[in-house]
């Protein structure tokens, strides 16, 4: 009975570590997928609209609710909260970029229609 106890421990451990390491996986897969779809709209972009998002990126960076939101994702305390922190955070930057510049509003509209599909 014992043997068969430590058995169950041990299977039972060994799945909840992996459905653990999965849920971290596709976690970490989602944020990175974030990124990419902003990085490949913005690759499509012409050189003067390249600058301009670039240009307006930097001038967010001292934004306080930006800073604030960047600490959200870095102080999360777990993957979910740090999934929910991150898309706030890319839904903040495209909404700091649009105000700074709203003639980047069609590429923002683009990325915000990327990442929509890959959230859904």
């Amino acid at each position: 009975m014992r043997l068969l106890l430590s058995l169950l421990l041990v299977f039972l451990t060994v799945f909840f570590a992996h459905k653990i390491q999965a849920q971290t996986q596709s976690s970490e897969q989602i944020l990175a997928t974030l990124d990419k779809c902003r990085e490949q709209v913005i690759s499509q972009l012409s050189f003067s609209n390249k600058m301009k998002m670039r240009s307006a990126m930097g001038a967010i960076q001292d934004n306080p609710q930006f800073i604030a939101a960047n600490a959200a994702v870095a102080n999360a305390p777990n993957q979910g909260a740090k999934i929910d922190a991150r898309k706030s955070l890319a839904k903040l930057k495209l909404d700091l970029i649009e105000k700074r510049d709203p003639s980047l509003r069609p590429v923002l509209e683009q990325i915000r229609t990327a990442q929509a599909a890959l959230l859904q």
